[in-house]
């Protein structure tokens, strides 16, 4: 070993500089490194691609809907006509008994031209249903 004397604690390590925190930043060099836009633009390919095709699985999903709502309305449709029908043969039967003398049925027949409602009893009846 050798025989140095014991230095003090401040004189055994350089002094560093104490940075205050608003002295001027520091300037780093341009990393090594160079940022590629690779990622940038590989994700704004695939936004734009998920957007429309998002878009269109939506539009194909409400059109399927619109498809059941309308094919769940024709049976209800196809009903109401069936009832119009048999009211258009129930008043025109009613209109020939009220042409024949009936008086139950001349007051039908008047309380509904009253209302506003015609009753042409000359028109054909309906086509027969094809079921």
């Amino acid at each position: 070993m050798s025989s140095l004397p014991p230095t003090p604690e401040h004189e055994a390590a350089p002094a560093t500089p104490v940075r205050s925190p608003y002295s001027e930043p520091r300037h780093h060099e341009h990393d090594a490194r160079a940022y590629s836009p690779f990622l940038p633009l590989l994700l704004l390919v695939l936004a734009g691609v998920a957007w429309p095709a998002f878009q269109c699985y939506q539009l194909i999903n409400e059109k399927q809907a619109l498809a059941t709502v309308h094919t769940n309305q024709n049976k209800p449709f196809e009903d109401s006509g069936k009832l119009r029908n048999s009211l258009d043969g129930i008043a025109r039967d009613t209109a020939l008994l009220a042409s024949k003398g009936n008086p139950g049925a001349k007051l039908i027949v008047d309380e509904l031209a009253r209302r506003g409602v015609t009753i042409n009893p000359s028109a054909p009846p309906p086509a027969a249903d094809k079921k």
